[in-house]
């Protein structure tokens, strides 16, 4: 019957794929494990299909002969034996198919996927003081330089951005679109917030809540201000005492060279040493630009010591059988549209 020797043709194209298959792998088929063996029960379709076909499909036209010995002379040459080839090997290509959705994958060639999983919200200040010029061309200016330094160097983190001056404003959140995140810092401009104060506890504080959106185990408020908290508002010791309950860490940056009497606004570095304890993080002076530079290496260098090491990514092999798949469909074409091609 036809359907019986398409699929012996299916059965053979299948196994001499993957034969070859195997012979170049290697050593490798020892280590074949498979992510979603259940699509194997897919492998029964196919020959359901040959079987309705089979038994819907109208009878071929037959041909009467008066004598026997007539019959007996006339026999299938190699084209009529090979007559449904092309359909056995369109039947091998859907069982390379449904190899390949059950999704062979190497458990020798492993690698095991590293991510930081640190969540990291920057609280930049936007105070009036941040235009001075001590540090190149203004604080501001060379802030935002380094911002966007690290976050290009933070690829795999969720970083946010908030700004603040006499209050609040939060940028972005937590985002992995770091492209879009970068281009938010460049626009940052002074005079987009009230700038004739520094609530640095408002900052702090609506940083803080952007974190509560994360499931990360390592959260990080990265500060830079160049003034000291002279606004109203939520104090800057409670919201780190609150950091510290959540378990956030707080680096402070201290930007500019700060003398009494010069213009640029009072500063309290003890303040900001306090809140970075508090919270187990870290605070910097950055005096010129070599030292706020220097600075955020030094905390790349201390956020780099929380990598997480997460499941094993095995290499994925089902790619050879779709090209083997695909080669049975070109012998296929080839073969319907040329020696075995069939006439009404």
């Amino acid at each position: 019957m036809a359907w019986l020797r398409i699929a012996g043709f299916g059965l053979a194209a299948f196994g001499v794929a993957l034969a070859v298959l195997a012979g170049l792998l290697g050593s490798e088929l020892r280590h074949v494990a498979w992510a979603d063996p259940l699509w194997a029960l897919a492998g029964v379709l196919p020959f359901l299909s040959l079987g309705v076909r089979a038994r819907w499909s109208p009878r071929p036209a037959t041909m009467r002969y008066s004598r026997a010995s007539s019959l007996s002379r006339v026999g299938g040459g190699l084209v009529a034996r090979l007559a449904d080839l092309p359909d056995g090997l369109r039947l091998g290509s859907v069982l390379l198919l449904v190899t390949a959705l059950m999704r062979p994958q190497s458990s020798h060639s492993t690698d095991r996927l590293e991510h930081e999983g640190i969540d990291i919200a920057v609280a930049l200040d936007l105070s009036e003081s941040m235009q001075s010029q001590d540090l190149v061309p203004n604080r501001l200016e060379a802030a935002k330089v380094v911002i966007d330094d690290f976050i290009r160097r933070r690829p795999n983190d969720r970083i946010g951005l908030v700004a603040f001056g006499n209050t609040a404003s939060t940028v972005s959140p937590l985002t992995m679109d770091h492209g879009v995140l970068r281009a938010l810092v460049k626009r940052m401009r002074l005079g987009v917030l009230d700038g004739s104060q520094t609530a640095i506890g408002a900052g702090l504080g609506l940083a803080l809540n952007r974190l509560d959106e994360s499931q990360s185990e390592t959260k990080v408020v990265v500060l830079l201000t160049d003034g000291v908290h002279n606004a109203g508002g939520i104090d800057p010791d409670t919201v780190a005492q609150e950091a510290a309950d959540r378990g956030v860490r707080i680096y402070t940056v201290l930007l500019g060279r700060h003398r009494p009497g010069r213009s640029g606004g009072a500063v309290d570095p003890a303040q900001l040493e306090r809140l970075a304890s508090l919270t187990e993080g870290y605070a910097y002076v950055a005096t010129d630009v070599q030292a706020l530079t220097g600075t955020f290496q030094d905390l790349l260098n201390k956020l780099q010591k929380s990598v997480i090491e997460g499941s094993q990514v095995r290499a994925e092999l089902f790619p050879w059988l779709l090209w083997a798949a695909l080669a049975l469909l070109m012998l296929d074409i080839v073969l319907r549209t040329t020696r075995l091609r069939r006439f009404p």
